[in-house]
């Protein structure tokens, strides 16, 4: 199996969402001067309750407005960094160099990955560009990502393409990742979208990445699966300065159940990429469902405790 390196961050990202830091810091400074909420009895028997008051609500609600530009940010960026390698890509693969496609290959799903419950908002596009084989209905046309990696990474006995339909699938992803790139400039985001959003890509994990159904033929399920937990992360970054108000404790247990899978996750990468999915021994498998499983469990009270 041809060896992929593991995708770094690029410059470009961290100079986003550094900036994205930056936006962040003055409606941080402002809730900062709030008055602290008065409770009555214990304040360890439960999260803050912060006023209703609406000079409050005006400060929460410029902090869930920064949050949503600032995811809003992020999904343009890994939109803009998924059509500029997924052109990359096809161009490889269209040509039939399949050393190079494969080394992209997992790189640039990972700009996918991170933005997912984005793009899968727009239905008709969602199986253009990711349906597996197992998921056709009959009749369907099989094309996207699913369709170039059977043919880059065969199973045994597989027919590969022919260079004509190489370049129509190459063609048809360029073309497809190009219309979501265009809507994504349009969608309107909120902190109820973003916070469900965090809770679908971890379900994504738990039902694709850690049954290594995703990635059925190339086994890249690892990078899919730090990508998925990069954008959930991002999602819970934009909203967390409002946690931090509403529901402390709730921050401060996710901030240590992402650490913590972070950490899992850490343990299966090596110098260049990934450990391949197939190669994982089933309690490997089983300590990484339990990390996210424990994630899961507060991540999927983000929601309710940011909204307003």
């Amino acid at each position: 199996m041809p060896s992929i390196p593991l995708p770094k961050t690029t410059p470009r990202l961290r100079k986003t969402l550094a900036l994205l830091a930056a936006a962040t810091a003055v409606p941080l400074a402002l809730a900062g001067c709030m008055d602290t909420p008065k409770t009555p009895g214990d304040a360890a028997a439960g999260p803050v309750q912060v006023s209703s008051s609406p000079a409050v609500d005006a400060k929460l609600q410029a902090l869930l407005d920064t949050g949503t530009r600032q995811y809003s940010a992020f999904v343009l960026d890994q939109t803009d960094q998924l059509l500029d390698g997924t052109r990359a890509f096809a161009a490889a693969y269209a040509a039939g160099d399949t050393t190079k496609a494969c080394g992209l290959y997992a790189d640039t799903r990972m700009h996918w990955e991170r933005i997912e419950p984005v793009a899968e908002s727009f239905g008709d596009l969602d199986p253009k560009l990711d349906a597996r084989e197992a998921d056709l209905e009959p009749g369907q046309e099989w094309t996207g990502w699913h369709r170039a990696e059977k043919d880059l990474f065969p199973p045994a006995g597989y027919t590969p393409l022919a260079p004509a339909e190489r370049a129509a699938i190459a063609t048809q992803l360029v073309a497809d990742t190009e219309d979501l790139a265009q809507r994504t400039r349009t969608v309107e985001l909120s902190a109820d979208k973003i916070g469900t959003g965090a809770k679908e890509l971890l379900d994504e994990v738990a039902t694709g990445k850690v049954t290594g159904e995703e990635e059925i033929w190339s086994h890249t399920d690892l990078w899919d699966f730090q990508a998925n937990v990069d954008g959930a992360r991002t999602a819970f970054d934009s909203l967390k300065p409002v946690l931090a108000q509403k529901d402390p404790a709730l921050a401060a247990a996710l901030e240590a159940k992402f650490a913590a899978l972070q950490a899992g996750l850490k343990q299966h990468s090596t110098g260049d990429g990934f450990t391949y999915y197939n190669k994982l021994s089933q309690a490997e498998v089983q300590q990484l469902a339990s990390l996210v499983d424990a994630l899961g469990e507060p991540l999927a009270k983000l929601t309710s405790a940011v909204v307003l």
